[in-house]
């Protein structure tokens, strides 16, 4: 018997969306209506690849202001599977300070739907560049004493890499475990939300660790919010 997956999200760049600046629509620019056909990357962003962008905010926070854009239909359907108990859902985000009072409002998110996962110090910053993957060992030592161990999702669009799924196979995981890279630039593609949702329909038809990367990722420096 399998216990039910059990998901760690980061925030920007899987739900909260980096867009390339002033992308050419129809109507002028902006995050709504449908990408100029002639603009190069209109396959990027079009709706058979990408979830649509339809949040739009400012949020403030003790270390500034920042704009985020997110899919609604993305989000709730993550929101549901905690909601139905499909799968329990974390955040795993340097967002950690503000996920209560900040993005689960914004989201629409049920307080008691999903729990949060300490990455590091907010005042220090001790473990900010290694916190994540430390919790997800940690959580994957956790399953190997379980009867019933559950499979795990991890979405990260800088931190599931190759590297990172060599270290997590050496653990031997009990359950198996999929790795989603998302294109900083859409999130979560659609393709993506569909490979995670067979995987927690049928995990055991997985390699132990499996690594998902958009096709479409790029390097880039690294985000401008938190």
């Amino acid at each position: 018997m399998v216990d039910r997956p059990v998901i760690f999200t980061d925030f920007d760049g899987v739900l909260n969306a980096f867009p390339d600046d002033k992308i050419q629509r129809r109507g002028g620019v902006g995050h709504t209506g449908w990408l100029n056909p002639d603009d190069p990357r209109a396959i990027l962003y079009s709706e058979e690849r990408a979830f649509q962008l339809t949040g739009n905010r400012i949020v403030n926070v003790p270390v500034g202001h920042f704009r985020i854009h997110w899919s609604r239909e993305l989000a709730n359907a993550i929101h549901a599977l905690a909601v139905d108990s499909v799968a329990e859902v974390n955040w795993l985000t340097t967002w950690q300070p503000y996920c209560d009072r900040i993005l689960d409002p914004v989201l629409g998110w049920d307080l008691h739907a999903r729990a949060h996962h300490p990455v590091y110090d907010p005042v220090t910053g001790e473990g900010r560049l290694t916190g994540k993957f430390e919790q997800i060992c940690s959580r994957l030592r956790f399953e190997r004493r379980q009867n019933d161990p559950s499979p795990l999702i991890w979405l990260d669009d800088e931190e599931c890499h190759a590297v990172a799924r060599a270290r997590l196979e050496e653990l031997r995981p009990a359950a198996p475990v999929l790795m989603v890279r998302p294109d900083e630039r859409i999130g979560v593609s659609r393709r993506q939300w569909s490979l995670i949702q067979d995987f927690i329909s049928y995990p055991r038809t997985y390699a132990l660790v499996t690594l998902d990367e958009e096709p479409t990722i790029r390097r880039h420096t690294g985000h401008c919010g938190l």
